[in-house]
C-alpha cells in the first residue's frame, strides 16, 4: 500500500515539473527539465539544511531553564554576518517544505546509489544557489570516495539527464 503511495507521489512529482517546463518554451524540453531539476535539488538541500534542529531547541531551553548557563552579552560576536549566514536564517516558507520532500524522493529512481549520492552532495554544496561551478572538492569529501573531479562532474551530469529522461516520459 506505502509503495503504491509513494510511486503516485513521484509520478505526482514528475508531472509537477513537466507542467512547470512546458509552460516556458524555448530550448529542447530535456534540457529544460535538466536545468528545472537541477534548480529543484539545490532548492530542496538548502530547504533541508535550514530546517530546525531539536538539540539547538533544546539546548536554548536548558539555557532558559538553568539561568546560569545563559550566555551573556558580552558572549556574542562584534563581527556582523556573512551573506551565506544571513540567507540562513530567512524563514523557511511552507512552499519549499512542500517541494523538499517530492524533489528529494526523485534521487530514488536512479538505479546507482552512487548516483544519488553524488547528485545529493553536488546540490547541498551549492548553498541554496545554482552555481556554475560546483565545488567538487567538497563533494569528494563528503563521498569519502577518490574520485576525480571529472568523474563526479560526468555521473552529475548523466544522472540529471537519467532523471530528466523518466519525467519526460510521463509526458
Amino acid at each position: 500500500m506505502k509503495a503504491k503511495q509513494s510511486d503516485r507521489a513521484l509520478v505526482a512529482t514528475a508531472r509537477g515539473l513537466l507542467a512547470d517546463v512546458q509552460a516556458d518554451p524555448g530550448a529542447p524540453l530535456r534540457e529544460r527539465l535538466v536545468h528545472t531539476l537541477e534548480t529543484r535539488l539545490v532548492s530542496a538541500t538548502w530547504t533541508l539544511r535550514r530546517l530546525p534542529d531539536r538539540e539547538a531547541g533544546f539546548r536554548r531551553m536548558r539555557g532558559c531553564l538553568w539561568p546560569e548557563t545563559r550566555s551573556e552579552g558580552g558572549d556574542y560576536a562584534g563581527e556582523s554576518l556573512t551573506s551565506l549566514q544571513a540567507r540562513r536564517r530567512v524563514r523557511i516558507s511552507a512552499h519549499e517544505v512542500d517541494q523538499m520532500q517530492p524533489t528529494l524522493d526523485l534521487l530514488l529512481l536512479l538505479p546507482d546509489m552512487l548516483d544519488r549520492r553524488i547528485l545529493f552532495f553536488a546540490a547541498w554544496h551549492q548553498d541554496g544557489e545554482a552555481q556554475s561551478r560546483i565545488p567538487w572538492a567538497k563533494v569528494r569529501r563528503s563521498l569519502g570516495l577518490g574520485l576525480s573531479r571529472w568523474t563526479l562532474k560526468r555521473r552529475y551530469d548523466a544522472g540529471l539527464q537519467w532523471l530528466a529522461a523518466l519525467v519526460a516520459l510521463q509526458a
